[in-house]
This record gives structure tokens, sequence and C-alpha cells, in this order.
């Protein structure tokens, strides 16, 4: 407890300092229901103060006990919030690009990017950083959307891996139900995100931490991460060797 309370000082002060220096009134988050955004948006009250921070929810074909945790919590934290579906948004973007909607990722991804696109609007409107979700594990496998929910500006908790996640959240007035559910990304329909990864969490944390593991892990999360080093990287630029000024 006493390495996550240290650690609790250290990203309050980079919450702070990240906003501050970039000249921001505060920070906007997406609320999904889940662990994650649970954790950050109470950082991001804690470091800022509730006015200074604002919640969006932003249901896309999601599920009905998402919105009602992400509402709970926001209740909880006394944080300021919108609710706008995308579900109509999502359908029209696929009719307008002739295309009949598809139970897979390439399709799902498309929610996400919407998300992205709304937080930077009202994020924009409000003079507001778009605070990130991500945690260590998410990172390591590329767990995220591409420009979607890997599309902000800041992430407060990228190095805490999952568990440590859970156990900082026990920090703050977060709801049991969220506490308790089965992360998941929320894309498709019974989607959690061990079984989607093909192992569990606390496999994923043990290897990050020691690097030992059955082979068959080590090799799939190696995989993972090698596929996924374009999504944690800025856009590969040609270098041409020129003598530019800047």
């Amino acid at each position: 407890m006493e390495e996550t309370e240290r650690h609790l000082e250290e990203i309050l002060s980079f919450i702070r300092q990240t906003v501050d220096q970039a000249g921001s009134k505060g920070a906007i988050i997406g609320l999904s229901g889940g662990i994650d955004s649970a954790l950050v948006a109470a950082l991001l009250v804690r470091a800022l103060g509730r006015d200074r921070v604002h919640g969006l929810i932003l249901p896309c074909e999601s599920s009905d006990e998402d919105i009602r945790d992400a509402v709970q919590l926001a209740q909880a934290l006394g944080l300021s919030y919108d609710i706008f579906d995308l579900t109509q948004t999502y359908m029209a973007f696929l009719q307008d690009n002739g295309m009949e909607k598809e139970e897979n990722l390439h399709f799902a991804n498309i929610k996400p990017r919407l998300r992205m696109t709304t937080l930077y609007f009202h994020g924009g409107l409000r003079g507001y950083l778009v605070a990130g979700t991500a945690n260590r594990s998410e990172m390591v496998t590329g767990y995220f959307t591409k420009y979607g929910d890997g599309g902000v500006d800041f992430e407060p908790i990228a190095d805490l891996l999952k568990d440590e996640v859970y156990l900082m959240a026990r920090l703050f007035p977060i709801p049991e139900s969220i506490l308790e559910k089965p992360p998941s990304a929320g894309l498709l329909q019974g989607q959690t995100d061990e079984q989607e990864l093909g192992f569990t969490y606390e496999e994923l944390d043990s290897f990050i931490r020691t690097g030992e593991g059955r082979q068959a892990l080590r090799e799939k999360i190696f995989s993972l991460y090698r596929k996924s080093r374009h999504k944690t990287q800025p856009p590969v630029i040609l270098d041409l060797k020129r003598n530019f000024y800047i």
C-alpha cells in the first residue's frame, strides 16, 4: 500500500503539471463504466478539483449496465457529465460508406474513434485536455484502438499494471459494481478483455514484472507487443537528411 500511495502522489503531480504547462483550463474524460476510466476520473478530480474536470458518457450500442455504472461513478465523484448516444452516428457512418454492420473489430473500432472525435470537440470548446485511460498491461499488448481510446493528450495511468489499477481504485469512492465486473472494451456483445487476449491479466502482469511464464504465453505476449508498436509511436517520417533551421 505504501508503494501505491507513492505512485498516487506521483500521478497527481503529473496531472497538475501536464494540464498547467499546456495552459489548459482542465481535463475531459470519457466514462465507459469500466475500472480504468473510473480510476482516471477519480485521479483528475483529486488533482484538479471538480470544477476543472468534465466527463462524457458516450454509449454506442453499449450495455445499460455500463451506462448505469458510468453515471453512478460521476455521481459518486461529484463530477459534472453529459451523455451523448453515438449509436445513430455509428449507423449513419456505415450507411454513408455503403456498408452493412458486421460483428467484428474492424467495424467495432469505429466506435472509440467516434468517441475520440466527440471528446476533442467538447474538450476544445471548454479549453480542456483529453485524458487517456490506458494502463501498462494494455500498452504492452496494444489492447486499445489507435486514434480511438489511444487518441488522447496525456495518459495518467499508463505505467500502472492492471492489478495496480485495482489497488489504487480502492482508495477512491468507486462503485463496487465497477470494481467487480470483468474488464471489457465493450465493443462487441459479450466481449471480455481476457477472452480476447487469450490469457488472464494475472498472467500478463506477472510476465511484465518478471519475464517468466509458460512458453505459449511468452510467445503470445511478445507477438502482440511487436505487432502493436506502431500504436505507441509517432507516425514514421522519412528523413531526407537536409539541413533545415527548424
